[in-house]
């Protein structure tokens, strides 16, 4: 709530409790922090701290809610997801800094701090009781309040102040207790809160959280763009049907290369797994062994630049497929191998397409006892979109209601649009569990 005018301030009078003089310098200082260079350079903080001080004089106590600020402030739709799009919420956070700071490089005086409320959308108004106009309203100035001489005893003090003094004492003594109980139960409500509106992706992600060993995060390092077309598909066919990621050379270079869109997956997965406080390494496809399977959790990035990623799905219901005497990539249905709807043409750096697939897959690998979690796509595209699908929050309601609960093994399709290089949102067009 807007704390309204202290009693020092000034005569209650109007919308928020402030008086004529009061509204006036509210609107003057807000008007100097506003020309202030801190805050006009950015638009967001001043069309949202301007709209919070005209609310304020407006005499809304109530508070307002960031689902309001970022429909009248923002242009949101009325049913904007505010955990996808905080814009609000950082706008907020943007004024705070600003503030502190506007008061910080500032040397004049101020009768008059504005500050935004923690925890709140605000704004909190300090006024300085040297600059007030008398409080009594008829231009009398308070009486002082008598003050003890230090050379008088307690013993001559007036029995009944002393009592009022000790009674204050403990009465804030209890005060205080209580605060202390009401933050804690604050602090557990809000992680109660917290867990209750977490994203519905965690539970992709639970069997590999529970785990207390460290997750491995694979990334590719194939050298894919020095690969001939017929030689490389027979590589991977191999690879594919004899499910060994070694069991041909593939082409590497001395100095390890990471394809950018497989650099960016693994930061996101690295980001998700740092945002739970969950330990990981990570080492390229080429020098990975089976015992590093078996130390804990794997997730895989990429498909036909990570070997290990064709090889442990290709026993799977959904795997990749190469066709040497094309090029076609495509993903294989194993209970409909005749069919090839999902499809491309040409080498998975230098697809022309604007469809590309990807598959992610969860699975308890019988060989090692271990999770995997894989995320790879025909292209490039489809394994950036796979990655988003499995960390973007703004994806969770895509997920099928039996992978909100269920710990059971899966494979999803996911399709992408491409348009200009650009990757659209994933959507499914598949999924098994078993």
């Amino acid at each position: 709530m807007l704390p309204a005018a202290d009693a020092h301030n000034g005569e209650n009078a109007g919308a928020g409790g402030w008086n004529a003089t009061q509204r006036a310098a509210i609107s003057a200082e807000s008007e100097r922090i506003l020309a202030h260079p801190v805050f006009k350079s950015s638009k967001r903080c001043v069309t949202l701290f301007r709209y919070l001080i005209k609310y304020a004089l407006a005499g809304n106590l109530d508070g307002v809610k960031e689902r309001t600020l970022g429909i009248e402030v923002f242009d949101r739709s009325a049913n904007y997801d505010t955990n996808s799009d905080p814009v609000v919420r950082m706008a907020a956070n943007e004024i705070r800094k600003r503030l502190a700071q506007y008061y910080q490089e500032s040397t004049s005086h101020h009768a008059l701090s504005i500050r935004l409320i923690p925890g709140t959308y605000m704004p909190s108004f300090d006024f300085d009781a040297t600059d007030q106009p008398a409080i009594n309203g008829e231009g009398e100035t308070p009486e002082a309040v008598p003050v003890a001489s230090p050379l008088v005893s307690p013993a001559e003090l007036p029995l009944e102040p002393v009592q009022e003094a000790l009674h204050s004492r403990v009465w804030l003594k209890w005060m205080l207790w209580v605060a202390t109980v009401l933050l804690a139960l604050g602090a557990l409500l809000a992680f109660e809160r917290a867990a209750f509106f977490r994203s519905p992706l965690e539970t992709i992600w639970t069997p590999i959280l529970e785990s207390n060993e460290p997750v491995l995060i694979c990334v590719a390092d194939v050298n894919l763009d020095d690969a001939s077309g017929t030689d490389w598909a027979v590589k991977m066919a191999a690879i594919i049907d004899k499910r060994e990621p070694k069991a041909s050379t593939l082409p590497n270079s001395d100095t390890p290369e990471l394809p950018f869109v497989d650099a960016d997956t693994a930061a996101r997965m690295s980001f998700w797994l740092g945002a739970h406080h969950h330990p990981f390494s990570m080492k390229r496809q080429s020098v990975l062994t089976l015992e590093d399977l078996r130390r804990g959790p794997v997730v895989l990035i990429g498909a036909f630049d990570n070997p290990w990623t064709l090889a442990l799905l290709s026993g799977l219901r959904y795997r990749f497929r190469v066709d040497p005497a094309n090029p076609e990539l495509w993903i294989e249905d194993t209970q409909n191998p005749s069919r090839r709807d999902w499809k491309v043409s040409g080498k998975p750096l230098f697809l022309d397409s604007t469809v590309d697939y990807a598959i992610v897959t969860r699975f308890l690998d019988a060989d090692t006892g271990k999770w995997i979690l894989a995320a790879g796509g025909l292209g490039k595209h489809a394994t950036e979109a796979a990655a988003e699908w499995l960390t973007d929050p703004a994806f969770a309601k895509t997920l099928p209601p039996i992978l909100r609960t269920s710990g059971k093994n899966f494979q999803i399709v996911l399709t992408t649009t491409v348009i200009d290089g650009h990757t659209g949102p994933p959507k499914i067009v598949a999924l098994y569990t078993w």
